[in-house]
């Protein structure tokens, strides 16, 4: 590639572009960038960074697109998104900031559920003083990627049993790992499931029905991968049955979450707007940047997606 500046196009109708252009404009390797919706020539574009979702037919108008990246750390909207060429390089973003937030977010749900804080909370509403026991807990991590594998390091260190499941074993110190063909035992042992694999078409719809009897009684389930991962009646029915005693959900099929969703209104569900771990467009850019430099010198991408494994 020749040494002139890059022009890049930015397409999220979710998050300010604002601070992305800002960023982006301060490196001598960024030419023009566009922001989508525009009526300005996109010929000379050679990179897109998107998050969803992609508006249609926009990839029509980019005839020297070189990368894609999405700006967040799932790719699912570009994996299902049929304009997507097959022939590019896709990144995504890995920042230790979201494996930390992500982290975060999970121990905060998971000492709720094992200090019985909502408990507490309505005991507080009308003056009872009762002191709710709480026991350890085994913890099930689906995913052991770059949140899930930080995630389950931590929860070691924090004193947990953790037990851990990928499409293929990994090995985590302190952590008993299962691959896809153990996933019964490894649900059998899972007191708390936290689901972080990412949407595949073998992973859509896993938190189903038979995940949850696969579960101890009582389990408690965590969210925070997508919303495509859970089939919704099924955890309601779990929850109603009394098998399942509760879930965190961050994550949803349909966002904003519709009023008329049952699950705002279950007594058992607790319901975030999708705020587990925010892509943090300082750190995020200087990926960006070293992944633009890459382009201009010919050196391979970092954290480019395996599109026949979806992530």
């Amino acid at each position: 590639m020749d040494q002139q500046k890059v022009d890049i196009l930015i397409s999220s109708s979710v998050w300010d572009p604002k601070p992305w252009v800002e960023g982006l404009s301060k490196s001598d390797l960024v030419g023009e960038i566009h922001v989508w919706p525009t009526k300005a020539d996109l010929t000379n574009v050679e990179v897109l960074f998107v998050w969803k979702p992609l508006a249609e037919r926009v990839i029509d108008l980019l005839p020297n697109l070189k990368w894609i990246s999405s700006l967040g750390a799932g790719v699912d909207h570009l994996m299902i998104d049929a304009q997507i060429p097959s022939d590019l390089p896709i990144t995504r973003i890995v920042d230790p900031f979201l494996a930390r937030d992500m982290t975060n977010y999970v121990v905060m749900g998971l000492m709720m559920h094992q200090r019985s804080m909502l408990s507490h909370l309505e005991n507080q509403k009308s003056n009872t003083w009762e002191r709710i026991t709480y026991q350890s807990l085994k913890v099930g991590v689906m995913g052991l990627g770059a949140l899930g594998g930080h995630l389950a390091e931590k929860l070691v260190d924090l004193g947990f049993e953790v037990f851990g499941f990928s499409r293929t074993l990994k090995e985590i110190e302190g952590v008993k790992c299962f691959e896809a063909s153990g996933i019964k035992d490894f649900l059998g042992q899972a007191e708390v499931l936290v689901n972080l694999l990412p949407v595949t078409p073998q992973t859509t719809d896993i938190l189903n029905k038979e995940v949850f009897e696969g579960l101890p009684k009582g389990a408690y389930l965590i969210n925070v991968a997508r919303g495509n991962h859970l089939v919704e009646q099924d955890l309601i029915d779990s929850l109603d049955q009394g098998h399942l005693s509760g879930a965190l959900l961050d994550v949803f099929r349909t966002e904003p979450l519709p009023s008329d969703s049952a699950l705002w209104r279950h007594p058992k569900v607790i319901i975030t707007p999708h705020v587990a771990s925010v892509t943090t467009p300082k750190s995020a850019i200087e990926l960006l940047l070293n992944n633009l430099s890459r382009l201009k010198t010919g050196e391979d991408l970092l954290h480019t997606v395996n599109i026949n494994q979806g992530y």
